[in-house]
């Protein structure tokens, strides 16, 4: 009897098995399943003291590494006693994959995760594998495109590599570089200076509101600076999506030449967006418009508001910082104190009626 309950047991167990990880389970679960499921005779289970053949069989699995008792959990209260609940290890897979197909590509691609995670090592995964090897050897003949492009040119999924595919990479240490695909910056809303060539500007303007965005427009239209500002380029930042669209900035102008000023409103989240752009891209000489922010501050005594968002005080502490480093500590400490106040200054107190009688 004790065999047939071992073997139930173990089947019973390897269909439970994670390839992952080790799962918790019952001890009820376990002998409820051999007597009712398995024997369907409860009083013959009592009668040849199954329940003693049960606790051997445990012991056996325990010893074998299959099942663990999970040390805090309760005794049940029989005798000889069990834990209540035990760990069932993870399922021990065979390598699916030989020594020579992963040798074979070794040269090009780094397969040492696979051997560490053989259930990674299935026949599809294997496929993608074979295409990304054949390509790499001939990367020679291919020129740089998007991650759409080779995405759709290798696995016929223009997304797979912006999705799936980053963990397939990943586990071969491989990266966009090495199959010269790149992603492009998301295109933004702009404006150039009249008579500006956008390749050789020098100054940026980036503001998160689309109504100042106007306002800045107009005004470099006729001539004149915004604050003491004269940008070649006028960006709309779209609130947070400048965060993910700035690299376009990369395709349109030459960066290592290029100042840029950033004004959002003086809220915790135009903060924010300052603050994670500095923080994204450090090699950007990023700053503060500090000029309009003050006529946005002058503006701010007749015309306020109050707007609850959510705060991280790491923000303003680098964005006081910065003033603080513009010689400017006068402004760093009305910023603070709004802060504080919970109140905010949108970029709309600047506008096309008044911006010209701001005082200097």
């Amino acid at each position: 009897m004790k065999d047939k309950m071992k073997t139930w047991l173990q089947e019973y167990l390897k269909a439970l098995q994670l390839p992952t990880k080790r799962k918790k389970i019952h001890i009820q679960q376990l002998e409820n399943y051999l007597i009712k499921d398995k024997l369907k005779e409860p009083i013959r289970y009592q009668a040849e003291n199954g329940y003693r053949y049960f606790v051997q069989i445990m012991n056996e699995l325990t010893e074998e590494g299959i099942v663990t008792p999970v040390k805090k959990s309760p005794l049940n209260g029989r005798r000889p006693s069990l834990h209540t609940e035990w760990w069932l290890e993870k399922a021990v897979l065979a390598t699916q994959w030989s020594d020579t197909q992963i040798m074979a590509v070794s040269n090009l691609m780094n397969l040492s995760k696979y051997r560490q995670h053989p259930e990674w090592q299935t026949v599809q995964e294997w496929k993608r594998i074979e295409i990304l090897y054949s390509f790499l050897k001939q990367i020679e003949q291919y020129t740089w495109v998007t991650r759409e492009e080779r995405s759709f040119q290798l696995f016929r999924e223009e997304k797979f590599l912006a999705n799936e595919g980053t963990g397939l990479l990943q586990r071969l240490q491989i990266t966009l570089d090495d199959l010269k695909a790149r992603v492009y910056g998301e295109p933004f809303a702009f404006w150039l200076a009249p008579h500006g060539d956008i390749r050789n500007a020098k100054t940026v303007l980036i503001v998160e509101n689309q109504s100042f965005y106007h306002t800045c427009r107009l005004l470099i239209n006729r001539g004149k600076d915004i604050k003491g500002i004269q940008p070649d380029l006028v960006i709309y930042g779209e609130g947070k999506k400048i965060e993910k669209s700035f690299n376009f900035l990369h395709d349109i102008t030459n960066m290592e030449a290029v100042t840029i000023d950033y004004v959002g409103d003086i809220d915790p989240e135009g903060w924010g967006i300052y603050v994670r752009l500095k923080e994204t891209y450090p090699s950007a000489n990023i700053g503060l418009a500090v000029s309009i922010y003050e006529a946005m501050l002058d503006t701010y005594l007749t015309n306020h508001t109050e707007k609850n968002q959510n705060e991280n005080r790491t923000y303003l502490q680098r964005v006081v910082e910065d003033f603080q480093q513009h010689g400017r500590p006068d402004l760093a400490e009305r910023i603070q104190q709004l802060w504080e106040e919970k109140r905010r200054v949108p970029q709309e107190v600047l506008s096309l009626d008044n911006i010209g009688r701001i005082k200097e």
